[in-house]
């Protein structure tokens, strides 16, 4: 009877420990003086991806733990393969150590930038990390979408502004049986397939519940249309972040307005938009209206009698 509680008690004492090392992992920071503030939670991602995106100082000390606080017997540091590793690396190996090799777990920031995204892969035990580069331009194609998969005819994005990685896309989704894949869509780096793409993480996975997007990848994962209509679609290809928001099914004579009239002095201080995503330039003058059509001003489906 003793012998069996003692087995009982030490398979027990396994799962809680190994539940206890899954939880362990599940956060981590970047942490040092390489860091603005000196901590940063990392973004978690499907995968049991955890991600920094942004400012690192040259220089400046910098390591990862899985613990806000520098406390606790189940702290560990992602320690390197080699040491003086730049955190700009190729798929690095990595170890986890204890709070006693914290200084075995540095990595070296090569220079100050205010684009670095690292990437911290917990099942794969690596590290990858770039100085990003901004994208020149970004594309929606699909079966969704008016030009289905037709090559060179992708519908482009217009970069805002004032975020030199965020993009954004107003136009119609829907059902098109003329296409292979017709509910299905995806975002492209250039007029054509190759070299970037982005992609969900799962199969016809819904546009409107997506809020992280994969930058390649082995699969060609799609996102799906739920509700046919009008969308407005805005990727950071930066922090891999999309949000749709669904602005209506498609127009009518007896379409529901959000506003029937832009007066010229409401007008002239934001932006609109036309169906395709271009700007309407005369939008901005205090002298000139516009003309009947729709538009989206401020995120909203406007429709000028």
């Amino acid at each position: 009877m003793k012998r069996l509680l003692l087995i009982l008690f030490l398979e027990w004492s396994i799962v809680n420990v190994q539940c206890s090392m899954a939880q362990d992992y599940s956060r981590f920071w970047a942490v040092g003086t390489a860091v603005p503030g000196g901590i940063q939670e990392l973004t978690p991602f499907p995968n049991n991806q955890f991600k920094y995106t942004g400012r690192l100082i040259e220089g400046g000390t910098l390591y990862f733990r899985n613990k806000e606080t520098p406390t606790g017997s189940l702290i560990r540091y992602v320690k390197p393969t080699y040491e003086d590793a730049y955190a700009v690396t190729n798929t690095m190996p990595f170890t986890f150590a204890t709070v006693r090799d914290s200084t075995a777990s540095l990595w070296t920031v090569p220079l100050t930038e205010d684009v670095y995204r690292i990437t911290i892969d917990v099942n794969a035990k690596t590290l990858t990390g770039e100085l990003f580069r901004p994208w020149n331009e970004l594309f929606i194609v699909g079966g969704a979408t008016e030009c289905g998969w037709v090559t060179y005819t992708f519908l482009p994005f217009t970069r805002d502004e004032d975020e030199v990685c965020t993009w954004d896309w107003t136009g119609e989704l829907k059902e098109r049986p003329e296409f292979g894949e017709p509910r299905r869509f995806k975002f492209l780096g250039q007029n054509a397939w190759d070299p970037k793409a982005l992609h969900p993480y799962s199969q016809d996975e819904d546009i409107l519940g997506s809020t992280q997007l994969l930058t390649g990848g082995i699969g060609d994962n799609k996102w799906n249309v739920s509700q046919e209509g009008y969308y407005h679609i805005r990727v950071d290809v930066f922090r891999e972040t999309v949000h749709a928001e669904y602005l209506g099914p498609a127009p009518t004579s007896e379409a529901p307005t959000a506003i029937d009239e832009i007066e010229n002095s409401k007008s002239s201080n934001s932006k609109c938009y036309d169906l395709s995503g271009r700007e309407i330039v005369n939008s901005k003058s205090s002298n000139s209206k516009l003309p009947r059509g729709i538009y989206i001003k401020e995120g909203r489906k406007v429709i000028i009698k």
